[in-house]
């Protein structure tokens, strides 16, 4: 019986090792399968990053070229509008010229020349003329001041935007703490894959795992054991049936 309980706790030392050099074997897998798996993203999200970066860009530089192009009509409007209203405003002196001479034409025919009335009259229409010139003006600087501002909001929020897919941009720092954090996260993985790789050695016998792999050795040899105790006892059993059964027949 002995010799079954000797071969079994070899067994059991057997099954241990080769168990552990399976396990040992599948960790080391599921280690090189995270690597791939890593350099799998990394490649996918440096690709999606040109890619957005580059239709981000594309698009800045249309917004941009539409902002010009926007600019300049809105330039030529205000030009033309500038030039209307000159041509205006030489109509309307002339007009008030024209009325003033016809004024003092008309006093001097009726022997009243020097009325302050009229002489009112004709002073309070040449200043309504310059205020009215002299607001206009002040609507033309307004909405040249807007248009200008405008026009410098919306170019500065598209060069900033620019900026941020640039070298040291924001959303090239965003990526690069991206990176950095997965990159952290897959080394802390192969970290742990190492540790187990190491505790599922067979061979390894080095203090920090001296234990674990004594103990695990110890268990299978004297689950081993234990196994071929119970099937020598259980051939004793069997054996000893079989004569009393013969002893029985003769």
């Amino acid at each position: 019986m002995w010799q079954l309980a000797i071969a079994g706790a070899a067994a059991g030392l057997f099954s241990t090792g080769w168990q552990k050099y399976k396990n040992q074997e599948e960790l080391k897998h599921q280690k090189e399968l995270q690597q791939k798996q890593y350099d799998l993203n990394k490649q996918h999200g440096d690709a999606l990053y040109s890619l957005q970066k580059g239709e981000a860009l594309e698009q800045l530089g249309i917004q941009k070229d539409n902002l010009n192009m926007q600019l300049k009509m809105g330039m030529d409007d205000y030009n033309t509008s500038l030039l209307a209203q000159a041509f205006g405003i030489q109509d309307a002196r002339i007009q008030s010229a024209s009325n003033t001479g016809a004024s003092l034409a008309a006093e001097a025919a009726s022997g009243t020349r020097g009325n302050a009335a009229n002489e009112m009259l004709r002073s309070y229409a040449a200043q309504s003329l310059e205020r009215n010139i002299g607001l206009q003006e002040r609507q033309n600087a307004n909405q040249l001041n807007q248009m200008i501002t405008g026009a410098n909001t919306a170019a500065g929020a598209i060069e900033r935007e620019k900026n941020a897919w640039s070298s040291g941009g924001y959303r090239d720092r965003e990526k690069l703490l991206q990176d950095s954090y997965n990159l952290s996260m897959f080394k802390m993985g192969q970290t742990e894959f190492d540790y187990q790789i190491k505790q599922s050695d067979p061979f390894d016998f080095s203090w920090d795992n001296l234990l674990g792999n004594s103990l695990d050795y110890i268990t299978g040899m004297f689950g081993g054991a234990y196994s071929g105790l119970e099937m020598g006892k259980a051939f004793t059993e069997l054996s000893g049936n079989k004569d009393k059964n013969n002893k029985q027949n003769t």
